[in-house]
């Protein structure tokens, strides 16, 4: 569990994690889940609460919450695709509509959750404000109003540039949005929270368990790790950038490098300096955005930016990038220039599943409907999550439920173009996007065609 409390700051002031209990001989179930993160440890929660008496196993290579679980910013937000108005763009307002509603009840259902099973995960529900730092942005920032408006959705209010600094005093905010559903969370401590809910409920966690094949049989699936097997009726795929190693999954995923820095603990002096008093989330409106929210022991967790594009399986060399750190700080530094005196200590890394169009993507691999996958959620999964492991439940239940109708499932994810090529237009239009949002967008046409090519 050493390399595990060093994934992140979440994890390493996480109590005990306990010592894992790896898979031994073999064991039938009803499902098994591969991965104890948010999605595999929601979709055994929500199949166990449907039917008490399903037998559910779940395999963790490491430990629970070592990815994306464990390493994220802690933002459970609404959004579905890029924003509002790129989800009302591509799916539709019917959908768009039912999309965000369901968003917001899962934001909602997170709460009472944790609330219920007692679940100490610093959980806070302060808003999201959304800001604009630059022409294009404040483009953006219309673009979601409107598409609020023409939802028929109450939640998103406009902001001035005074309102928002009242909130969070950064002289670079022009206006902005703000969203009263966004839940701020330690996302380690919810992860390890859902682990033992989901004990307590019969499920069976199996940490230091990596599955190194799942493979359908005659009567269902069998799931095999280094000391033993699990035979199911059906399996659930929940590892998001690690099913990257499957070729099925391979042909529309990509694996993105999140990176985060936080800043030392901000005396009273310094926290009065930035305002900041009701503990807002923030994100920003560049192409490849800025988030940053305050940490529960008084810190400035800043993210984003910088997301590097990689094809294949996650690489743990790359959860560290002392010249994305750099970059970070760059940007901490020109967003609040009166905190010069607050050192930046710390920052760290990891892999996140991404897609071309920036939808997550709930389905079965082969037809014959054993293996079901859930994943791709594009950096913003800790609600998403809860949303797909329901969706999930119904399909491996058979239940034809309105969740089974929105975008998470029935849009199909687009697929790459086959290497070098697919390498080279990905990378090629992330590059593009990066200096866009670094010139503060004074290249609004060249984004556009960028954007174009990862439609």
């Amino acid at each position: 569990m050493g390399s595990w409390r060093t994934r992140s700051l979440w994890t390493s002031r996480a109590g005990s994690p306990g010592e894992p209990e790896p898979l031994g001989g073999t064991r039938v179930a009803d499902v098994v889940v591969v991965g104890a993160g948010f999605t595999g440890l929601w979709a055994a929660l929500a199949l166990v609460e449907a039917d008490p008496a399903l037998e559910v196993v779940v395999l963790e290579a490491k430990a629970a919450g070592y990815g994306a679980s464990g390493r994220n910013g802690g933002f459970a937000m609404t959004m579905v695709g890029r924003n509002l108005h790129d989800l009302l763009r591509k799916v539709g307002p019917t959908r768009a509509r039912a999309t965000h509603l369901a968003m917001r009840e899962q934001l909602h259902e997170i709460r009472a959750f944790c609330d219920r099973e007692g679940i100490a995960c610093d959980l806070q529900a302060p808003g999201l404000l959304t800001v604009s730092n630059g022409p294009e942005q404040d483009h953006r920032i219309r673009q979601d109003l409107e598409a609020a408006k023409r939802l028929g959705l109450d939640d998103l209010e406009e902001c001035s540039g005074t309102q928002c600094r009242a909130l969070v005093d950064s002289p670079r905010i022009r206006l902005g949005h703000f969203e009263q559903d966004c839940l701020l969370v330690d996302p380690a401590a919810l992860c390890l929270g859902l682990r033992e809910a989901a004990r307590r409920r019969g499920v069976r966690v199996h940490e230091a368990s990596p599955v190194l094949s799942l493979a359908e049989t005659p009567t269902g699936v069998r799931a095999r790790t280094p000391a033993g097997e699990v035979h199911a009726d059906r399996a659930v795929l929940a590892t998001n950038a690690y099913a990257a190693a499957v070729p099925a999954l391979r042909r529309f995923l990509f694996t993105v490098y999140a990176y985060i820095v936080v800043s030392e603990p901000l005396d009273p002096g310094q926290w009065a300096r930035v305002g900041w008093s009701t503990g807002v989330g923030v994100e920003d409106k560049r192409i490849m955005p800025h988030f940053h929210r305050p940490t529960p022991d008084g810190r400035i967790l800043w993210g984003g930016r910088d997301a590097p594009i990689a094809f294949g399986p996650p690489d743990p060399r790359r959860d560290r990038d002392p010249r994305v750190f750099r970059r970070l700080e760059e940007s901490f530094r020109w967003a609040f220039p009166q905190l010069a005196d607050v050192a930046i200590v710390g920052g760290w890394g990891g892999p996140v599943c991404g897609t071309v169009n920036c939808f997550a993507t709930v389905g079965f691999l082969g037809r014959r409907e054993r293996i079901c996958y859930a994943l791709g959620y594009a950096g913003h999964g800790v609600a998403q999550s809860r949303l797909a492991g329901l969706i999930v439940r119904d399909l491996l239940l058979e239940q034809r439920t309105e969740r089974c109708e929105l975008p998470l499932v029935t849009k199909a994810p687009v697929p790459l173009p086959p290497e070098p090529l697919g390498r080279w237009l990905v990378g090629g239009a992330q590059r593009i996007l990066q200096e866009v949002d670094d010139r503060q967008d004074d290249r609004p046409a060249l984004a556009r065609l960028a954007l174009a090519a990862l439609e």
